[in-house]
């Protein structure tokens, strides 16, 4: 199972609550990268030169822009963000896919800001385990897919559980995986399936001895 952090979709940071992009913002993002991705094969010269653009655009926008708000103002001066002749490549697809590029990076801040403050609250009220993100509702699941981040409050162990459809699209799944969550950073990093359920009762089952061990993953 790859790390939540390694990327999350704009769904994905919607349910986590981060700031709000217009749709229309969204997909333009999206289809820029889209339409740079096929230089791979056609033009692979001017695709490292694409890449090492976004590359360097990106890293401005991370010293100009803190936040969201600051993002979609940068994202309003549209091909004017770059300041570099590319020949062959259209500038505002460099500068959509930039803005892609720390859309994402702002996303993942946030939500390991998100947990770690979840932590801060857990621990002074006493509590051993909290759920540090959720997204979804468990209520609508499989059909919307769900998932929610506990931890341990003081290891920083966590376990990641999802529900989501199996192969013929009309039962749950309800899987459980080990993961650890950086008590310093909020990074979480996702390790082994420690389950695969048939039922919720199963799973919550399962999930009563994990934090009753407290160490997901060990026997």
């Amino acid at each position: 199972m790859d790390s939540p952090d390694s990327g999350p979709g704009h769904d994905d940071a919607a349910a986590a609550g981060a700031p709000h992009v217009p749709a229309a913002v969204l997909r333009s993002w999206d289809q820029a990268e889209a339409k740079l991705f096929p230089l791979v094969m056609a033009r692979p010269d001017a695709y490292e030169r694409a890449l090492r653009m976004i590359a360097e655009l990106a890293a401005r926008l991370r010293d100009t822009c803190p936040d969201v708000p600051a993002l979609l103002a940068a994202h309003n001066t549209g091909a004017d963000l770059v300041t570099e002749p590319a020949v062959g490549i259209g500038p505002e697809l460099v500068a959509a896919a930039a803005c892609a590029m720390r859309y994402r990076e702002l996303v993942t801040t946030g939500a390991a800001q998100r947990r770690l403050a979840a932590l801060a609250k857990a621990r002074d009220q006493g509590l051993e385990w909290t759920v540090v993100e959720e997204n979804g509702d468990p209520a609508r699941a499989p059909y919307i897919p769900y998932q929610r981040v506990e931890a341990h409050v003081r290891s920083g162990k966590a376990v990641i559980i999802s529900v989501e459809p199996d192969e013929t699209l009309t039962r749950a799944v309800h899987r459980i995986d080990a993961a650890d969550l950086d008590l310093a950073t909020g990074v979480l990093r996702a390790g082994a399936e420690l389950g695969s359920y048939s039922s919720a009762d199963a799973a919550a089952h399962a999930l009563e001895g994990i934090r009753a061990n407290g160490h997901p993953g060990e026997p």
